[in-house]
């Protein structure tokens, strides 16, 4: 199993990476989804149901229903697999492409706001790594308005106290402390194709396209096991010098 987290700043880029790895077979695990669940119960905006959660159950409250979540998946899915390309094969003057299918258990984790959230996953997941995004608040801002999600606001004033309660939980530490950095300040089609290059790269598994041919040495003679005249040619062929030079 491979689990990565996801953090950012609201409006950086997060739902974008999820989008693409979602199409290229990886689960995908929301935080957010879970806090905007708990703000329906309550009747209140996100940002209050998360305080409110955390409060009352503690910082790892939202981590560990995410947890939960993976293992309960990862458990009644343990046949799962999917199609991957391995590798390309040219015949004909074509370009074709092999598949393969592998087992699939990949899981990213969207919206890890503080350092103990990040602690809990890696007490509970080997080898887990943070994917940060970067974006400028003004950049951020503009995205917010044209998405228009129920807990956006078109406010700049309030976006930026929005900003600072995210801060508060230690984003800015889950950030810094990353091991995966991507800047989303250009082109939309250039960040995804960064997306695209760290998925490929660094999150899915990775498969050897160099197969060895186990047989390849098969239908070939065994030399300690020839039979016949020439089975010692070079020892015969020296026995019958002898003879000759002793008559």
């Amino acid at each position: 199993m491979k689990v990565f987290g996801i953090t950012g700043l609201p409006g950086s880029g997060k739902s974008i990476i999820s989008r693409i790895a979602k199409n290229e077979g990886i689960h995908i695990i929301s935080m957010g989804d879970v806090v905007r669940k708990e703000a329906l119960k309550l009747n209140c905006s996100s940002g209050e149901a998360a305080i409110r959660l955390r409060k009352q159950y503690g910082n790892n409250v939202v981590a560990d229903r995410c947890v939960n979540e993976i293992k309960n998946y990862s458990r009644n899915n343990r046949n799962e697999t999917t199609s991957t390309k391995i590798y390309k094969t040219y015949t004909n003057g074509r370009n074709k492409k092999k598949y393969r299918k592998i087992e699939q258990d990949i899981f990213i984790i969207e919206g890890i706001r503080s350092p103990y959230e990040v602690r809990y996953f890696k007490k509970h997941f080997r080898n887990f790594k943070i994917i940060a995004i970067h974006s400028s608040p003004q950049e951020r801002f503009n995205r917010i308005r044209r998405r228009n999600r129920s807990d956006d606001t078109q406010n700049f004033s309030k976006f930026m106290e929005r900003d600072r309660r995210e801060l508060k939980f230690g984003i800015g530490n889950v950030i810094a402390t990353a091991d995966y950095m991507l800047i989303n300040e250009g082109p939309i089609p250039k960040f995804k194709n960064n997306i695209k290059v760290l998925i490929n790269n660094e999150i899915k598994p990775k498969i050897n396209t160099k197969y060895k041919n186990k047989n390849k040495n098969k239908n070939k003679p065994n030399r300690r096991f020839i039979k016949g005249k020439n089975k010692h040619k070079k020892y015969n062929k020296q026995k019958n010098r002898n003879k000759r030079n002793k008559q």
